[in-house]
């Protein structure tokens, strides 16, 4: 019995060594998570994306997209220079402020709209409201400084609206309607004083592709209705040209509706 252990001792060694040759040749480097489709960051993929196993990047079939300030976006979700526009494609709006970290922001509509919600090359002055009543869910803006912080558009919107309908807010309401696709149908909104603001600081870059969109020739000229409030009877309102915020009697009909759309 004991001549046969050096034998089987040999066989282990053989075997192990053959299993480490084979280990050898058949494993291959990890691929890295962009060469399979992870490149987005979480802040990319705000419907939840799919994280790479191997990183911290992600996959998102429609990202959130990375623009400048000036850049014409398309209804496709993408965005180019005002110098790179498609003719070919659908133009959606003029990018007019982009988040802190980057990604996505708000867009502007480059023509003005009537209180109908539709699109208005001209423009239609409106009310912002009818009757003299604090808008108790938005908070008064009552200085420039607070004014300029306030980039909320959406958010104020929605607090308009729903503290009454379009013969009371006429100007909330008019973005509201404004539908020019399916998918944006009710999510425009009217731009928070801070959004105009940036609009005026920017206005070069933004009336340039205004122009380049055949979009209203009198962007700069009139003055635009913000949805931030500074009282119950009066709320902010700016020329785009200018540089700087004034509030406005609620009840002036003269102030144009421009409205945004966050990306």
């Amino acid at each position: 019995m004991q001549t046969r252990y050096p034998f089987l001792l040999f066989s282990a060694f053989v075997s192990v060594f053959y299993a480490s040759e084979v280990w050898a040749a058949t494993c291959t480097a990890t691929p890295e998570c962009a060469s399979l489709g992870y490149k987005y960051s979480k802040e990319e993929c705000p419907r939840g994306g799919l994280k790479c196993p191997t990183g911290d990047s992600y996959y998102c079939p429609t990202p959130r997209p990375k623009c400048n300030i000036g850049d014409i976006f398309y209804t496709d979700n993408t965005c180019v220079a005002a110098a790179n526009h498609d003719s070919s494609k659908t133009v959606l709006g003029i990018v007019v402020y982009v988040n802190a970290d980057g990604v996505g922001g708000q867009i502007m509509a480059p023509w003005w709209l009537d209180k109908n919600g539709n699109r208005s090359n001209s423009g239609v002055g409106m009310y912002w409201s009818t009757e003299y009543t604090d808008v108790l869910e938005l908070p008064n803006m009552t200085s420039t400084t607070l004014a300029e912080a306030d980039f909320d558009s959406c958010g104020n919107t929605d607090k308009i609206v729903a503290a009454g309908n379009a013969s009371t807010y006429p100007a909330a309401w008019a973005t509201r309607k404004y539908a020019p696709t399916t998918e944006t149908a009710g999510k425009w909104c009217l731009p928070a004083a801070g959004i105009l603001r940036n609009i005026q600081k920017n206005w070069s870059a933004i009336g340039t592709a205004v122009n380049k969109v055949g979009g209203a020739s009198n962007h700069s000229i009139y003055w635009v209705w913000s949805s931030s409030e500074y009282s119950n009877s009066h709320a902010w309102s700016a020329n785009l040209e200018f540089s700087n915020l004034d509030y406005n009697d609620k009840y002036d009909h003269n102030d144009y509706v421009v409205p945004v759309l966050e990306f």
